[in-house]
């Protein structure tokens, strides 16, 4: 059934009264490390990029989630703990910029508070687990300084685990490093992200997990047969 221009008109009023009047959360928005790339103020409207304060607001969204994004290769260079931290130092840059407008939330109850006081919440998930730079006390670490998810991978296999993109599958899964990094992040409230891994790493996350799992920016397997990288139907 096709709609007419009238029904479209009301279906797309409607959404826009649910979107304003709801909590509406983005799990994965790749801004901080496009500020590195190429600095912009994101509390304005911005002519590129698909993230700023204006056209979120008219949106609805209440909390993004800013993408703290290390490149696969950055694990062999050694540069990804700096970069991660640089990256979060941005979205502090943000907020402290725009105060009116951003607020950087760790817990869920600040995400609610700063939707109730009319602000945006800044939520971070770390892309690519390399950053822990094989330390467990960096689950810690970056927990402290505001990372509420780890995506395990990216687009190379790493200290973790097996990425869906990566022929080369050396650990068939979680690496021992990966199976201690699942429990610490249960321990310290951290969201384990299994986007991006492959199905084999999939399935030894949920054995070891005692709280559920997310899949920050995956969707069904169904959509893209064969396409590991989204989800198992």
């Amino acid at each position: 059934v096709i709609a007419n221009a009238d029904e479209i008109a009301s279906l797309q009023e409607r959404a826009q009264q649910i979107a304003q009047k709801y909590l509406l959360i983005d799990s994965h928005i790749d801004v901080p490390y496009r500020l590195e790339e190429h600095w912009s103020d994101v509390s304005r409207r911005t002519e590129d990029g698909d993230f700023d304060y204006v056209r979120a607001r008219q949106g609805g969204l209440d909390i993004p989630f800013m993408a703290i994004y290390t490149p696969a290769e950055s694990e062999a260079s050694g540069e990804s703990f700096d970069l991660a931290n640089r990256l979060i130092d941005r979205v502090e840059a943000m907020a402290g910029r725009a105060p009116d407008k951003f607020v950087v939330v760790r817990t869920p109850q600040q995400a609610q508070a700063a939707a109730n006081g009319g602000l945006m919440g800044l939520a971070m998930g770390m892309e690519n687990g390399s950053p822990l730079d094989g330390k467990l006390e960096n689950v810690a670490f970056f927990r402290n300084r505001g990372i509420s998810y780890i995506t395990l991978t990216h687009a190379l296999s790493n200290q973790l685990a097996d990425s869906s993109y990566d022929e080369n599958r050396r650990w068939k899964g979680l690496s021992p490093f990966g199976r201690e990094v699942v429990a610490e992040m249960n321990r310290q409230g951290v969201m384990v992200d299994i986007s991006h891994v492959t199905d084999e790493t999939f399935w030894q996350v949920l054995e070891i997990s005692q709280v559920p799992v997310i899949a920050s920016h995956s969707s069904a397997r169904h959509f893209t047969p064969g396409w590991e990288r989204n989800i198992s139907d």
